[in-house]
């Protein structure tokens, strides 16, 4: 028995035609002789979105990104990138984790620049670029700091800013705040959304937290019910792209959203032979 797929009140960006950016047909994937982890996946990203992956630990979240980024490959079905099979390295996504990957050695402003050096991309392009990207996250400030001398959130910041600076076509993000206080969660929630929204950058972000995915998402698809896991549940999230996260959640209907996410992830973690018994 698969668990039912219940969605809220469609938005109206939903409705409009967009170019697929991320899409997975039937997907599979498993470990070595293990059985799958994931299996029957259909799911798609178009551009200018932000899906949120929701589920339990352990359950493939972080998996659909490796896929997404080319770092696996799947067991069965099709994973393509703007309509084409991924066949490597796919150099058309950023990637942020929890990880804290700035260079000790370098001031902010250089670890933002460091995708454009890398690209060969001219000076004075990187220099504006850079610019951006620190004015749309509040660093113009921190420019000529070194890592050592940041809070937590300012590092968090000026990772978003390096993994967006060079425009990709996808943004994948792997709980990149879970290491965060409440409060410095919030202050982030609310920089990435203006960021994203500013820049319409097409965002996969993996998270445990149903707060978080309603508040940040344009839809959130809940993972589980495994072994082997799949897409349990989808949601489109109604609250436009100029929400305000900080206060979200007293708006009316979030709770009620809050309430069907947990009803979803609680039956996500029931695993598929029990439900069939």
């Amino acid at each position: 028995m698969t668990i039912s797929t219940k969605e809220t009140a469609t938005s109206p960006q939903a409705t409009e035609p967009r170019r697929v950016v991320f899409e997975t047909q039937g997907m599979a994937v498993g470990f070595g002789d293990r059985p799958d982890v994931l299996a029957d996946v259909d799911l798609k990203v178009h551009a200018g979105e932000f899906v949120a992956l929701l589920g339990p630990s352990g359950c493939g979240k972080s998996t659909i990104l490796n896929l997404a980024a080319g770092l696996l490959r799947p067991r069965r079905g099709e994973v393509l990138f703007d309509g084409r099979p991924i066949t490597g390295v796919n150099t058309s996504v950023g990637y942020m984790t929890q990880d804290d990957t700035l260079l000790p050695w370098r001031t902010v402003a250089a670890n933002v620049a460091l995708p454009l050096r890398m690209r060969k991309v001219p000076k004075q392009r990187i220099q504006q670029e850079v610019s951006r990207y620190l004015a749309f996250l509040d660093l113009q400030h921190a420019a000529g700091l070194y890592p050592a001398q940041l809070s937590g959130g300012m590092r968090r910041r000026a990772l978003l800013a390096r993994s967006m600076i060079y425009d990709p076509e996808l943004l994948l993000m792997d709980e990149p705040f879970a290491a965060l206080d409440a409060q410095m969660r919030q202050q982030l929630h609310a920089d990435l959304r203006r960021a994203v929204h500013s820049t319409q950058q097409t965002v996969l972000f993996v998270t445990h937290d149903l707060t978080e995915a309603a508040v940040l998402a344009d839809r959130v698809l809940v993972i589980g019910g495994g072994p082997p896991g799949g897409v349990a549940a989808e949601f489109t999230i109604p609250f436009g792209a100029e929400r305000d996260p900080a206060t979200l959640p007293y708006e009316d209907g979030f709770a009620r959203i809050q309430q069907e996410l947990q009803e979803a992830l609680t039956r996500a973690r029931v695993p598929k032979q029990k439900e069939e018994e």
